[in-house]
């Protein structure tokens, strides 16, 4: 009997010993997966974050790269050349003058990749910029320059109505062709406006192009930054499209306006033989 018991205790003891690691195993093993699945509920809230914030960032516009972008469609820049090197021809019994004969890039959109210009300048004026594709000249005696330059209008506007600030603000704008070649410019304002082509009245040529001139007051300061000298701008302006091309002269301001001066004279040859289309 006695050993009967002993054996049946001895029996059961081990049985207990296993059922008692099999529970803790299991809670073990419910503990793994509980971390388990907290772990993935913290990967899969951390991936979540990631994502919203790549998406917000990439979403997000920054305000100074748009204020950037838009002056930099309201400047006006070189009307570059198009379709190869332009025809420059001196005329006259002298050969003093220079005609310019070429095609400039045309507005997005436009039926032709080129629009044709022409002018007339003093042959002994000097080409600048000329393997950037601009048409820049300077009078090397006295700083007189020329620019063929161009710019978008403002939406609902065109050569007629948009205002004559507008013109002031592209040509002198820090983002713009002109302050690139060097000129650090001052006080822009337009003195003189007038249509010298205006295509809505009765009596207009058909097919129309408008055209506007323009004087350009302003000051450019020099090298040391603490003097400014006064010059004076001719402006020819056409409308292409929905875009402005421009021959812009610039004149020392005390030379221009001097009666008969043969500055003015050039520059106004200059832009009166200026033509478009």
């Amino acid at each position: 009997m006695l050993l009967h018991a002993s054996t049946a205790f001895q029996s059961t003891r081990p049985q207990q010993v296993v059922a008692q690691k099999s529970t803790r195993c299991n809670a073990l093993k419910s503990q793994d997966m509980m971390l388990d699945d907290g772990n993935i509920a913290r990967r899969s809230f951390l991936s979540s974050g990631a994502i919203i914030f790549a998406l917000s960032t990439l979403l997000t516009v920054d305000p100074s790269s748009a204020f950037a972008e838009d002056n930099a469609a309201a400047a006006a820049i070189y009307a570059y050349r198009s379709g190869g090197l332009p025809s420059l021809r001196p005329i006259g019994l002298t050969k003093l003058t220079t005609r310019y004969e070429g095609y400039v890039e045309a507005p997005k959109g436009y039926a032709k990749s080129g629009i044709p210009i022409s002018f007339e300048f003093p042959s002994d004026w000097l080409q600048l910029d000329k393997l950037g594709g601009g048409i820049q000249y300077v009078d090397q005696r006295n700083g007189d320059k020329l620019y063929v330059l161009k710019a978008t209008l403002p939406a609902d506007t065109d050569l007629k109505t948009v205002s004559k600030s507008w013109f002031a603000d592209v040509i002198l704008s820090p983002e713009g062709d002109v302050a690139r070649s060097g000129v650090v410019a001052e006080g822009g304002r337009i003195s003189r406006s007038q249509m010298s082509t205006d295509c809505t009245a009765e009596d207009a040529p058909r097919p129309c192009i408008g055209r506007r001139r323009m004087i350009l007051k302003y000051d450019t300061v020099t090298g040391s930054g603490v003097q400014t000298v006064e010059r004076r701008g001719l402006i020819d302006a056409y409308q292409i499209e929905n875009d402005v091309y421009m021959m812009v002269t610039s004149s020392n301001a005390v030379k221009f306006e001097q009666k008969g001066s043969r500055e003015r004279e050039t520059v106004e040859n200059i832009c009166q033989s200026f033509r478009v289309g």
